[in-house]
């Protein structure tokens, strides 16, 4: 099975989709040391998808995508700075001393970008631990075993509420050890009727990102968890491998 889309997936694979404080959010270019995401020209990172759940035969193969930085351009008689995902579509992304935040994108099928209807934040200042912010999403591996269209994320929303819980993790891939890190974790929830034993259900989406500094992402994550029953979860992991 093919994975899931950026179009389909809606905002963000995420929201970097992909997204003040300590050091600089970015800086001029690629080669800026102090940010926790390089917007500059020329930055690319590649992760390897991998996934687990409720039933492997139901859940979409591995891949790989790249993230590409095209650096600035003028939108709107706005700076905003470009990140291409290998599948086709171009985020566009402001950042100033308020944080980092999505306000359009592209695919390569547009002529011109299409805004958000309002921005969506990949990373808010301060860059501290309990600064919080709300993202619209949908749910990305829930499906239903029986009925059409299986996948949720044509049919749900979702609101995640998004959290800075460390400033100084670290995190080892294979290009090594990388310190200091951000750690951003995300909270929602979809009440659902899951099977007549349990009836409707808080079914918790859980997402958690991880932001080096000179780095940017180097791994996230992605839970959606439910009762067996009439539907299928699982479990989204990438990491930063070239």
């Amino acid at each position: 099975m093919k994975a899931p889309t950026l179009r389909s997936a809606g905002h963000g694979w995420l929201r970097w989709a992909v997204s003040g404080g300590i050091g600089l959010l970015v800086g001029c270019g690629p080669a800026d040391s102090d940010a926790w995401l390089p917007l500059g020209k020329g930055h690319a990172q590649t992760y390897r998808i991998t996934y687990s759940g409720d039933d492997a035969a139901d859940l979409p193969a591995s891949a790989d995508w790249t993230i590409t930085t095209l650096g600035s351009a003028s939108w709107h008689d706005k700076t905003v700075w470009q990140r291409r995902h290998s599948e086709g579509v171009v985020f566009y992304l402001q950042a100033d001393e308020q944080g980092i935040r999505r306000v359009a994108q592209k695919v390569d099928i547009d002529t011109e970008p299409t805004p958000d209807p309002e921005p969506r934040w990949v990373l808010k200042a301060p860059y501290a631990v309990g600064t919080e912010w709300t993202t619209p999403s949908v749910p990305y591996l829930l499906k239903r075993k029986n009925e059409h269209p299986r996948e949720l994320k044509h049919t749900h929303k979702v609101n995640m509420l998004w959290r800075i819980e460390a400033t100084d993790d670290q995190v080892t891939t294979t290009h090594g050890t990388h310190k200091p890190c951000l750690r951003v974790t995300g909270h929602g929830e979809l009440n659902l009727y899951t099977d007549p034993v349990n009836g409707f259900t808080n079914v918790p989406i859980v997402g958690r990102e991880w932001y080096c500094k000179g780095v940017g992402l180097v791994k996230f994550e992605r839970e959606e968890t439910v009762p067996r029953g009439f539907m299928t979860g699982g479990k989204l992991s990438a990491e930063w491998v070239r």
